[in-house]
């Protein structure tokens, strides 16, 4: 009892220091208190530089502009996500995809909507953006000359076309017309468009212009065979196929009992998915 009386046993000259500090704590905490207060009721104040603001907002509308505007191009290209952007349909980019997985193109803006069934409306705002190569401009504007045109030549047979003859078409040098010569040869004569796809060098344009001077005669000596009663000779016959795939071939037919599908076809060891289009040329399941 006694030792706690003697912490408050202060003399005169300690008690006036205590005071001093209590007040001098107060004082503090008013002062802190009071400029807290005045900082959170005073609004901040922003002054806009107008010569910078020139400059955001000159910036905003180029980019704004960027985004609107649309670039020549050439329709056959056109990929789902442009055809997205520029407003075209699933169905209408399907009919455009289907068109040209046929091997054809299209070359005027009135093809474009006979092919695709897009509106006037999309076809006026939209058709003065379309490129197409030089040389189909140049055969449209070749339509409306007046005179006395010459009379366009007769289609020849692709199949029996001369490396001369092969090398009138634009594009067409020495060493693509030996090229095409020799994939003919080794098919035993071409039976559809998609099978001058593989040949290297050959652009979908120069394909284009070959069709337009030729066309794929057809060959009697080309028959179906049929996968799940073909022997190992008939299937060796088939271009795609060599030696190692047709021995897979009959080892997975006699393993399912025979095939059901093209996926299960699909599944055989080393099976060229990327040529199936070409090989359906000649074989089918039935």
């Amino acid at each position: 009892m006694n030792l706690f009386k003697s912490l408050f046993a202060f003399d005169t000259r300690q008690r006036r220091g205590i005071f001093i500090l209590i007040l001098l704590l107060v004082i503090v905490l008013a002062v802190r208190f009071y400029f807290e207060k005045d900082h959170d009721e005073t609004p901040l104040e922003y002054s806009v530089n107008e010569k910078y603001q020139q400059k955001i907002d000159s910036i905003k509308r180029s980019h704004a502009a960027k985004r609107d505007t649309i670039y020549p191009f050439n329709p056959n290209y056109i990929t789902d996500y442009r055809g997205y952007k520029l407003g075209l349909s699933l169905e209408e980019l399907d009919r455009l995809s289907r068109f040209r997985e046929s091997g054809k193109f299209i070359n005027s803006p009135a093809q474009f909507q006979q092919v695709t069934q897009v509106s006037d409306q999309w076809l006026d705002s939209i058709s003065p953006y379309f490129k197409f190569p030089a040389w189909v401009n140049n055969r449209n504007r070749n339509k409306y000359k007046t005179g006395n045109p010459s009379k366009p030549s007769k289609p020849q047979d692709l199949n029996k076309a001369t490396a001369d003859q092969l090398k009138e078409v634009y594009g067409i040098g020495p060493a693509l017309s030996k090229r095409i010569i020799e994939e003919r040869s080794r098919l035993g004569g071409f039976i559809d468009i998609k099978q001058m796809r593989t040949i290297y060098g050959l652009t979908d344009s120069t394909t284009t212009r070959i069709m337009e001077k030729f066309y794929i005669s057809k060959n009697s000596n080309v028959k179906l065979i049929a996968l799940n009663q073909a022997t190992k000779d008939e299937l060796l016959s088939i271009p795609y196929f060599n030696d190692y795939l047709v021995n897979e071939l009959i080892k997975q037919r006699t393993l399912r009992d025979g095939f059901n599908s093209w996926d299960e076809v699909m599944l055989t060891s080393r099976f060229p998915e990327e040529k199936l289009p070409l090989i359906q040329l000649y074989l089918t399941l039935d």
